[in-house]
């Protein structure tokens, strides 16, 4: 009997169109950058080594080298930003491969928003259509509540990332394989272009995801403490994905921020969304739409192959416009989960021994981000853990 793969629960999967253009990228920055090789390189003493560009390690290093800490951060991506991954070459618009709201208005990350004076979003226009095919009829659909409401940067969330990581010195292209620690200070040694690269410090703050530190990919010496290894390892990780579709011509009707697919094609009682891009994007409209699977859909559907993936979600987007000879021009994706420098889009919170993680190790090891789900407790969670070295090796 041949198989026939169950089609994307509509339940769990969500289409959205691509965010806005923004101009310049963060992807390939790296202030400060300098020219290393060999095993005897880089071994001028540093303070402090952050190891890991996201969000977290970036807050982290900012916190210091404002306290005017001489910091360096190694990053093994070739880009900073860690799942903050807008992607602004592969399609019409630029898109956001992980993170892409800002959650509330008591989020600390506003402040930024406000300093670099960027546009936000939050989609209150809602069209339904009663039969596939149909004329849309369009509502009003707002929350009161500003802690639920979700925003989008308009021209992409990466460009809160500027003022973050402004003058750092940041090392791209750097994978480390170990840290050795001690009361007095550390040594992570890396692997740069096929070539050692050690650095000295004080200290270390490890700010890459649990899931990549229970994989043991980095030898600590001495090896950690059982209860924070074990933790590492039992730590649940979120099942999410996103693929990213491209058409040659608008499919989304004007002037709507969201669409709800109503009585078209629902199969319980959760409605459909499709997100149009934030208001005052420039560039193509309507033409680019982001599939969201989550839960256990997730596992299933990155178990097909690709092609048979795309079809599924190329269905959906079908049913939903109620038009079966839509054809894509492009497909986009990136897989998280085997992604060696994230293995996986987010963590769960509240896990038993969840504070164990972020206990400092043998007085110079610490520890930000690891489980944290959104931008704004990343970079909370950095700068907290700056100011707690910072006062640590005493502030200037």
């Amino acid at each position: 009997m041949e198989y026939k793969p169950r089609p994307i629960s509509r339940r769990t999967l969500l289409i959205g169109a691509g965010a806005g253009i923004a101009a310049g990228s963060l992807a390939a920055c790296s202030p400060g950058e300098k020219k290393e090789s060999g095993a005897g390189a880089g071994h001028a003493d540093f303070d402090v080594v952050v190891i890991g560009a996201g969000v977290a390690g970036l807050a982290a290093a900012r916190e210091l080298t404002d306290g005017g800490k001489k910091v360096v951060v190694v990053e093994a991506r070739d880009r900073i930003g860690g799942r903050m991954f807008t992607d602004r070459t592969s399609m019409p618009v630029p898109v956001d491969l992980g993170c892409e709201w800002i959650h509330g208005r008591d989020a600390s990350t506003w402040d930024l928003v406000h300093a670099l004076k960027l546009k936000t979003h939050h989609d209150t226009v809602i069209a339904t259509r009663e039969r596939p095919g149909g004329p849309w009829k369009k509502s009003v659909q707002d929350d009161p509540r500003p802690d639920y409401k979700n925003y989008r940067i308009v021209g992409g969330y990466d460009q809160i990332l500027a003022p973050i990581a402004a003058k750092l010195s940041i090392r791209l292209k750097t994978v480390v394989k170990r840290v050795e620690y001690s009361s007095t200070g550390v040594v992570v040694t890396t692997e740069r272009q096929g070539r050692p690269v050690t650095y000295k410090a004080r200290a270390a703050v490890v700010a890459i995801p649990v899931a990549v530190l229970a994989a043991d990919t980095i030898e600590f010496s001495p090896p950690l403490p059982k209860a924070k290894a074990e933790i590492f390892k039992s730590v649940p990780q979120e099942s999410i994905h996103k693929v990213i579709v491209a058409f040659d011509h608008s499919v989304f009707p004007r002037d709507s921020a969201a669409l709800s697919e109503a009585d078209v094609i629902q199969d319980d009682s959760t409605p459909w969304y499709v997100l149009g891009p934030p208001q005052g994007t420039p560039g193509p409209k309507g033409r680019v739409f982001t599939a969201l699977i989550e839960g256990e859909e997730t596992t299933r559907a990155l178990a097909l192959p690709r092609e048979r993936r795309y079809a599924e979600v190329l269905g959906v987007i079908r049913d939903f416009m109620g038009d079966p000879k839509l054809r894509p021009v492009k497909f986009l994706e990136h897989e998280w989960f085997k992604d060696p420098f994230a293995r996986a889009p987010y963590s769960k919170y509240g896990i038993p021994g969840e504070d164990v993680i972020y206990e400092p190790t043998g007085n110079s090891l610490y520890w930000a981000g690891i489980i944290t789900e959104s931008v704004d407790t990343s970079r909370d969670s950095g700068m907290e853990v700056g100011g707690t070295v910072l006062q640590r090796l005493g502030e200037k």
